[in-house]
């Protein structure tokens, strides 16, 4: 896996964390998960807003394996190390989640709460499979605009 790190200054000087978590696979299986994977590289961004919450966006188009969702879960630990932070999580447009990644994103104990954003009915469902079945560690919620989900997520700012 390749993974590329940067720090950028926003408008006001302060720093921006973010990474760039490039998994580079053959055009074979995905042996961790099972599934064939046609896609030579997938890439899930996490970063640090400007507002203080995490962002996790993943790949549309793409299978998100348990390796993507390891990779994307320590880059948020490593972030939130000091205390929890809400997490802004985009699904929109991914292909599917696989059972090792929902199990990880299941388990993620840094968080203060998740937003969920998606803009289709097949976001909404994979969304539904991401959360569903176990009582999620920290308040999650889906929403189909950012705005939305922005305002949810500002009471749980610490």
């Amino acid at each position: 896996m390749a993974r590329q790190e940067t720090v950028q200054h926003n408008s006001s000087g302060a720093l921006r964390d973010s990474v760039s978590l490039s998994v580079l696979e053959s055009a074979g299986a995905d042996l961790e998960d099972g599934i064939q994977n046609p896609s030579p590289r997938a890439e899930a961004l996490v970063n640090l807003s400007d507002e203080g919450h995490l962002e996790l966006v993943l790949p549309a188009g793409e299978v998100i394996t348990g390796s993507m969702a390891v990779a994307a879960a320590e880059k948020i630990d490593e972030l939130a190390a000091e205390h929890s932070l809400p997490l802004l999580l985009t699904l929109t447009g991914v292909e599917s989640i696989s059972r090792s990644a929902r199990d990880v994103f299941s388990a993620a104990r840094s968080l203060a709460a998740v937003a969920v954003i998606g803009v289709s009915p097949v976001d909404r469902v994979i969304a539904n499979f991401l959360l569903g079945g176990e009582v999620q560690p920290c308040p999650t919620r889906y929403f189909s605009q950012e705005g939305d989900a922005l305002n949810w997520l500002r009471r749980y700012d610490t």
